[in-house]
């Protein structure tokens, strides 16, 4: 899941379509099947080499949109101008994203990982303003602070795992800021090609790299998946991947930006709840706290037109 978040980027209030419950139903699976992508993560890395395993669900990924783009006749070629903003899109927003949360992943519980990785909309909003001169205004300095608070929060609560050095918090956190500037990246980008396409492409050019790595450094480690683990590739990369990337794009065009960004929210809630549900993670206050914080933070950013002033006019007027 790494160019999901291009579409909550976008601040547009207009909905472009009508909203029904079968399109409420997707945002629901796919928050949750992007959510619990986690906790069967970090089942597989306990005992699989990480790039390896993300290697498979990369070429599963691409195989299953290249199936569906066959059957729904969308193009995947690329013109040749867009060629190098394809690559570099793919390297931040897969690569970039998926290299230092996948080795997070594996030094973190499932749940702390997955509320890192959702600082993301604040790193994005930082970097729209460091690379693209977008003005940083109080709200948005106000969803930074959350965030920072909320990692320090659980570095602090990893400090004893780690020896008062919480590496697996800082692996994950700079996962997130990656990601971040690849969402300001696809903020800004004009690319003609369909999403289904930038992302088939994207998956494919991850698979080589970690395939690479695979081959350098994980090949002693490496052995054929069993059963289990095949099971969680074709979860990551039909139903992580595939599916919900296909789901998302059609939810995406009916919801505005702000409330398909406010359903990414979700994610992290599910990913702390498949954590202690089914590895048996332990919920801390630490890791509530930086929860709630992160929520907010999220809140803050990805509605910009909320008028606090107004809310609490109403609020006194009743």
């Amino acid at each position: 899941m790494s160019l999901q978040a291009s579409e909550p980027a976008k601040v547009n209030d207009k909905v472009t379509a009508k909203v029904n419950a079968k399109d409420l139903l997707m945002v629901l699976v796919v928050t949750v099947s992007w959510g619990m992508n986690y906790p069967i993560m970090k089942y597989v890395v306990n005992s699989y080499p990480p790039s390896a395993f993300r290697a498979y669900t990369f070429i599963v990924g691409f195989v299953s949109l290249g199936i569906y783009a066959y059957y729904k006749g969308i193009s995947l070629s690329v013109i040749s101008t867009e060629r190098w903003p394809v690559f570099k899109l793919s390297m931040f927003n897969m690569v970039g994203w998926h290299l230092p949360m996948i080795y997070g992943v594996s030094m973190l519980n499932s749940g702390r990982a997955a509320i890192i990785g959702y600082t993301m909309p604040v790193w994005a909003l930082l970097a729209s303003a460091l690379l693209y001169k977008e003005k940083i205004n109080a709200r948005s300095l106000v969803s930074i602070v959350l965030a920072m608070t909320a990692a320090l929060l659980l570095a602090w609560g990893s400090r004893q795992q780690w020896g008062n050095h919480p590496l697996g918090v800082g692996v994950m956190l700079v996962a997130a800021v990656i990601w971040g500037v690849g969402n300001a990246m696809v903020k800004n980008s004009k690319l003609a090609l369909h999403g289904v396409a930038l992302t088939f492409w994207a998956l494919f050019i991850a698979f080589v790299f970690f395939f690479g790595i695979t081959v350098a450094f994980e090949t002693e480690q490496w052995a054929w998946p069993n059963l289990m683990q095949w099971l969680a590739i074709l979860y990551g990369g039909v139903v992580t991947f595939a599916v919900s990337y296909v789901a998302w794009f059609h939810v995406a065009r009916k919801l505005s930006a702000v409330s398909s960004g406010l359903s990414i929210m979700l994610v992290p809630v599910f990913g702390v709840t498949g954590g202690a549900l089914i590895l048996g993670e332990a919920v801390t206050i630490p890791d509530i706290s930086a929860l709630i914080l992160i929520l907010i933070a999220m809140v803050v950013v990805l509605s910009p037109n909320i008028n606090v002033k107004q809310i609490l006019k109403l609020k006194s007027e009743t």
